[in-house]
């Protein structure tokens, strides 16, 4: 049954009192029309349990803002939205239009830091954000007494003439009364050549989920430092931890090996008992470790650019050369698909968040079924 103000309806008590779903839920497309954001297609989401998020085919199907009852879940850079015309691939220019949001893709056949690999140079991060989606598609409809969103697009990662011919499929599902949605991908490589395989979902979380007193939850066996900056200042003690913001703060970055059920699912959350208001809010992210085996942690609390991103992929942003060097490229076979899934759930009680403290201990533990 669909559920809406705290009750669950029929479609048929539903129908009788609205005179369209879009009154109460729905998704909308727009087009941006100002400064470096101009042209950029995007749809807004709203399930009408709270949670409103806006989905950008202009940029790669991420996802901007996004919020819950009114408090930001993500984080937005003074980049604002940009239009893939400004995108600057060499070095670290791509951070010129990262306006990070919710959710930045990072792929698909490279990801993580700049630098060369078999005599190519790369960019930071990739280009599959910088790329406008193709056969877009909204739909919206009852099946029984559940109302259901989907938004889909398709985006092309294609070096001319030589070289890769990738595709991500995406499909973003909610439903009326959600408080999450699921994100569906999908990675065609259909030229005939083995490809890297290169996916971080760097999602970026910011004010006021986050704020002092939020921590990082999940069942954590280890926490590895990417460098010398992260292990400073007790980097590696305080990773699941965050402050308030700190004046020239320099940014840490960590792997952490989560622990799975028999099924290889696992996740990481986000909890902040008290945003400010005394309201507790939370985001959770579940996933499979056989489609996405790595984690990465991005703290960053620095005064003016306060986020902290929780990214799952397939491979740790060491770059592509250096993880060939290292034998961790992934790789995927020409004529073949890759697929997975990421679910995202908002909490906002006390008790769910203590419930999700229990799993990542049992999980820890090795006592989840």
């Amino acid at each position: 049954m669909a559920t809406y103000l705290g009750r669950n309806w029929t479609k048929q008590e539903l129908l009788s009192i609205i005179g369209d779903p879009a009154q109460i839920a729905g998704a909308t497309p727009f087009v941006l029309a100002d400064g470096k954001s101009e042209g950029v297609k995007g749809i807004r989401v709203d399930t009408g349990g709270g949670l409103a998020f806006t989905v950008l085919p202009g940029r790669g199907m991420d996802i901007a803002e996004a919020s819950f009852r009114g408090r930001a879940l993500g984080f937005l850079s003074g980049t604002g939205i940009t239009s893939p015309a400004y995108y600057e691939e060499p070095g670290i220019n791509w951070l010129r239009g990262f306006f990070a949001g919710f959710l930045t893709t990072c792929g698909i056949t490279n990801a993580g830091a700049p630098g060369p690999d078999q005599g190519r140079q790369f960019g930071l991060h990739g280009r599959v954000s910088n790329a406008g989606a193709e056969d877009l598609a909204i739909d919206q409809e009852w099946q029984d007494d559940e109302y259901l969103i989907r938004v889909k697009g398709r985006v092309r990662e294609v070096q001319a003439l030589v070289g890769e011919n990738m595709v991500l499929t995406r499909r973003l599902e909610t439903r009326l009364g959600a408080k999450g949605f699921s994100l569906h991908d999908v990675i065609e490589n259909r030229g005939f050549d083995e490809q890297p395989l290169m996916l971080l979902y760097h999602c970026n979380f910011g004010f006021p989920l986050l704020g002092p007193g939020a921590r990082v939850v999940g069942p954590i066996r280890g926490i590895q430092a990417r460098d010398e900056q992260a292990r400073a200042d007790r980097g590696v003690e305080e990773a699941l931890i965050f402050p308030a913001p700190i004046p020239n703060y320099q940014e840490k970055v960590f792997f952490l090996d989560l622990a799975a059920d028999r099924q290889d699912r696992t996740f990481v959350g986000l909890l902040n008992p008290d945003v400010g208001d005394g309201t507790p809010l939370a985001i959770v992210m579940r996933f499979s470790r056989r489609e996405l085996p790595t984690f990465t942690e991005w703290k960053n609390p620095a005064r003016g650019f306060y986020v902290l991103g929780l990214e799952p992929g397939t491979i740790v942003p060491l770059g592509r050369g250096a993880l060939r060097e290292r034998g961790e490229l992934p790789t995927l076979a020409g004529q073949s698909s890759y697929s997975l899934k990421i679910d995202f759930q908002v909490l906002d009680t006390m008790e769910e968040m203590q419930a999700l403290e229990r799993e990542a201990a049992a999980l820890r533990e090795g006592k989840a079924k």
